[in-house]
């Protein structure tokens, strides 16, 4: 197995020479240029452990791009652009190198995909394989969960349930059709925050958040924090979820609302922004879906029909259903 050493010089390789302005990979400290004039310094860290978030058949690479992803899913829901990343990697011991090179690979591919430099970081032993994003950004704003009023739509950028369903075809056996399948690995294989289109949608979103945990603790993440109910009028479906759900018995509304790993932006818009806003969202290749609308008549998640709608998802520590 690389030696720390070793592993830092293969990952700093990989990623490219810093700009000016930057430390070298493998100083004490990373350090960055500062932001314009008025902006906040913007981080955010987040962390993937192998047992927990990467399923069958996910390469070392695929997992280092997604460690990356999931921080950047964040920035997105924020309307910030990411500036600069570091990451803090667990190995096991006796990890091949080629399993690095992977890991490196990726982290390569994230930073290039998202136009966000890796600055620095650190190894250590681990029972399993552990990487820790820390990300870094500057802004003048970021969108709130909490800035929901009443009487405005709630959207979110994509549609969901897919990665439900592509755990459930590799961890259970589940029924799909090849075209299906291969969507809903890849799904969860290749996650693709919408970093753009939440840079663009910024302006108009009055809360937003990230969706990774579930589109249902989506919803109630935000009524929550900004004392308002929602009122689900409609469920943004992947394209043939309803032929899976019938296909293993299944509500597509269990996959869509409860499933998570989606990546997609939810936010609350008002409605005389809608128009313009779904437009400059189709223009970056992304279709901006109505969820349903928040209200003051009642606090909470309801449907449509007057059904609660689970607080239900994915939560690290649960100890119970």
């Amino acid at each position: 197995m690389l030696d720390e050493r070793e592993i830092v010089e293969l990952i700093a390789s990989r990623s490219g020479k810093l700009p000016a302005g930057y430390l070298p990979i493998g100083d004490d400290v990373a350090m960055i240029p500062p932001g314009r004039p008025g902006e906040r310094v913007v981080l955010k860290c987040d962390m993937l452990v192998a047992r927990t978030d990467v399923p069958p058949g996910m390469t070392w690479r695929m997992a280092a791009r997604k460690a990356v992803a999931m921080c950047v899913s964040d920035f997105a829901a924020k309307g910030v652009r990411p500036s600069s990343f570091m990451v803090s990697i667990g190995l096991p011991r006796g990890t091949p190198k080629g399993r690095i090179v992977g890991l490196a690979a990726g982290l390569a591919e994230a930073s290039k995909e998202w136009g966000v430099r890796l600055v620095g970081g650190d190894t250590g032993e681990a029972d399993d394989l552990v990487v820790d994003c820390s990300m870094a950004g500057f802004a003048r704003r970021v969108v709130r969960r909490s800035g929901a009023k009443p009487e405005e739509y709630v959207v979110t950028t994509g549609p969901f349930g897919q990665t439900a369903a592509g755990l459930r075809i590799l961890l259970q056996g589940a029924t799909a059709s090849q075209e299906f399948r291969a969507r809903a690995i890849s799904s969860l294989y290749m996650p693709s925050p919408k970093l753009e289109a939440g840079l663009a949608l910024s302006r108009f979103l009055s809360s937003s958040m990230d969706s990774s945990d579930g589109l249902a603790i989506s919803l109630h993440t935000i009524s929550e924090m900004s004392g308002i109910g929602i009122k689900v009028t409609g469920l943004p479906l992947a394209d043939r979820l309803e032929e899976f759900a019938a296909a293993n018995s299944v509500a597509e509304e269990e996959l869509a609302l409860y499933g998570g790993e989606e990546y997609e932006v939810v936010g609350t818009i008002p409605k005389d922004r809608l128009g313009v806003a779904q437009r400059v969202a189709r223009s970056l290749g992304c279709e901006l879906r109505i969820v349903g609308e928040t209200t003051r008549a009642f606090k909470g998640v309801l449907f449509s029909d007057g059904r609660k709608v689970r607080k239900d998802g994915w939560v690290h520590f649960r100890s119970g259903p």
